[in-house]
């Protein structure tokens, strides 16, 4: 029985529904937001270039104001359109938490089965294991099994289900989409900054830069970004893995081109610090691939839809 105290009157609800921009255009404005260009996000949402494109056209319209800066290689939220991706994260988080508690529960909590997930050794201390535990309560039927490698997922077979990746994956059974942008900026301890602050991207010559073998242009071309192609640093410090690189950046070692997804944490503790906020430089975007004969599993399913939620909410 529906509690008719808790309910709008008929004028309110066509008032609310007038004073909202276009549904479907917000749906758009998330997407591209979160992946960085128009193209990713048509991807994401399987549809055309073009039709994004005129979702945000209708959005921006309907707001009289410009949301994204167009570049050459992709786009950049305007302070409003910044501004907006906040509320709209909320009211899409508020929308998802209502659904779960009207359902109960019942859908997700019945599935069960086993995912194999893999990823990359970083991803996987840094974004995908702290979640995991609210996966685990919101579905306690379905075991994830983790595996960690750097390899083409081509070469691993139907060995795995899901898999993440820097960029998209292309092979026979291979289904790639973009789960969310990797940006990153400079990034140190608190500590290192207060001996040597770091105000413009000169100031990096006073500093120790951390590498990793699997970024090792990555800071040639912030530097390129930021017009100090010719910086000579005052050391250079490469290790095998990011995870080291990070790890070596929260002691204090030195600074780190960091991405941001997999340094969240760090940020809100207070424990990483990032003294520049431009230019931001983007990496090939994170990236789930599935086996495609596993993508209709309810189990794999439900842990890709999951993992895409993840992604947005780590775009706020």
């Amino acid at each position: 029985m529906v509690n008719k105290s808790h309910v709008m009157p008929d004028d309110d609800i066509v008032n609310a529904r007038t004073r909202l921009p276009p549904l479907n255009a917000l749906r758009s404005f998330e997407a591209v937001a979160r992946q960085g260009s128009f193209a990713a996000a048509a991807a994401d949402l399987n549809v055309t270039h073009w039709a994004v494109g005129k979702q945000i056209r209708l959005l921006e319209d309907w707001f009289g104001l410009a949301l994204f800066e167009r570049r050459p290689r992709g786009v950049k939220l305007t302070d409003e359109g910044a501004a907006l991706l906040g509320d709209v994260g909320v009211a899409f988080e508020r929308l998802s938490s209502g659904a779960d508690r009207l359902r109960g529960g019942r859908p997700s909590r019945q599935v069960s089965g086993a995912v194999r997930v893999n990823v990359l050794v970083s991803f996987a201390l840094h974004w995908l294991l702290p979640r995991l535990p609210d996966f685990h309560a919101l579905y306690p039927g379905i075991e994830v099994r983790i595996s960690t490698t750097s390899r083409k997922l081509r070469y691993i077979g139907d060995a795995f289900d899901i898999g993440v990746r820097s960029g998209p994956e292309e092979g026979a059974g291979l289904v790639s989409h973009p789960l969310m942008a990797d940006e990153r900026l400079p990034a140190c301890s608190p500590a290192l900054l207060r001996q040597h602050p770091i105000r413009t991207a000169a100031d990096l010559e006073k500093h120790t830069l951390l590498h990793s073998a699997s970024t090792r242009g990555a800071w040639a071309q912030w530097l390129a970004q930021a017009g100090a192609p010719r910086l000579r640093a005052a050391r250079h410090v490469e290790f095998e893995h990011v995870f080291l690189q990070q790890a070596a950046a929260l002691e204090g070692l030195g600074v780190t081109l960091a991405s941001l997804p997999l340094i969240e944490r760090e940020l809100a503790a207070g424990r990483l610090v990032c003294p520049l906020s431009a230019p931001v430089w983007s990496a090939p975007a994170y990236t789930l691939v599935l086996n495609a004969e596993r993508g209709k599993d309810p189990a794999v399913e439900t842990f890709r839809e999951w993992m895409i939620r993840g992604g947005l909410s780590s775009k706020r």
